[in-house]
């Protein structure tokens, strides 16, 4: 059995504990993703939000709606999309951002891109940290579910409530978006 099997298990068995209201359990769960999710929700606001009070707001619909969750290996997408829901409705409360729509990009068809090493993006963490903040919220989301999350890119769609082929497409974008940056550091 491999360490992702037993994680797997572990993090059902947590799941059932939290939805027959284990106070115990419900604190590892937030221990276990606060992190996590403080960072894609910083990665959607940005700077100077108030990402305790979103955090807040996330764990509140959580412990209020973890009893619908009834495939528990759904779980963490299902997390994702309410922290997305939560961050994408603070900020159009605080900044009136009624003109960016992150879920109507239109989706085009893009193929793989084989000549971008994203283990390159390893060796060179704080750099992608400091790069991501140049990116799109739509774009910074992506790579977060994706090389942060490892979330497939269905889970993603699903996530953020677009297609797949909408999905491929902010991936795209984003991955040459970050390259360029990156190589631009490499220059300087």
């Amino acid at each position: 059995m491999s360490s992702s099997d037993i994680e797997t298990i572990r993090e059902t068995l947590l799941l059932l504990r939290v939805q027959t209201r284990d106070e115990g359990a419900f604190q590892e769960l937030v221990t276990h993703y606060e992190r996590r999710l403080l960072y894609y929700i910083h990665r959607i606001l940005g700077n100077g939000a108030d990402r305790s009070d979103v955090l807040q707001e996330i764990w509140i619909r959580v412990f209020l709606k973890i009893h619908t969750v009834r495939v528990p290996s759904a779980f963490r997408v299902w997390l994702y999309k309410i922290a997305h829901d939560v961050a994408v409705s603070h900020l159009r409360k605080v900044r009136r951002w009624e003109a960016v729509s992150l879920r109507n990009e239109d989706a085009v068809e893009v193929p793989e891109s084989s000549d971008w090493n994203e283990l390159k993006l390893l060796e060179h963490a704080e750099q992608v940290h400091a790069a991501l903040s140049y990116l799109s919220i739509a774009h910074r989301e992506v790579l977060t579910l994706r090389f942060l999350e490892e979330l497939e890119l269905s889970e993603i769609a699903e996530v953020i409530g677009c297609s797949v082929g909408t999905v491929k497409s902010r991936l795209h974008y984003a991955k040459s978006e970050m390259r360029k940056l990156l190589e631009g550091d490499a220059h300087d």
